[in-house]
């Protein structure tokens, strides 16, 4: 396409308003005030709250093996998901991301290729 002058094009896409995290963060704010939610990422054993980071359906390992967060206290664990999204954000799991997307796709190789040894 020419693109006219007066016409201004580039590439960024929309900020998403809520991430992930932040969703979650909403999430344990209700479940604090005695509401009922879903899909929350979180759960308490015990005297402990255990949040399991994720990537789709894919743990996202932080070190390796270890893709759950612990905390004492709810306001820790909100305190922990703010350091992780400023992480995020710098581009300190940029390399966390990038295997967990790997995993991913080649998960969804594996099942095509099933599939299509399935048909055949």
């Amino acid at each position: 396409m020419a693109a006219k002058s007066s016409i201004s094009l580039v590439s960024v896409q929309k900020p998403t308003a809520n991430t992930p995290i932040e969703q979650q963060i909403t999430k344990i704010g209700s479940f604090r005030e005695g509401k009922r939610i879903s899909r929350e990422q979180f759960w308490v054993d015990g005297s402990a709250i255990y949040f399991q980071l994720r990537y789709g359906k894919q743990p996202l390992e932080l070190e390796k093996g270890k893709s759950t967060l612990k905390a004492a206290t709810f306001d820790d664990l909100v305190a922990q998901l703010d350091e992780i999204k400023t992480i995020t954000i710098t581009g300190g799991l940029d390399e966390a991301l990038s295997a967990c997307a790997q995993a991913v796709r080649t998960n969804f190789k594996t099942a095509k290729d099933k599939k299509v040894a399935k048909g055949a």
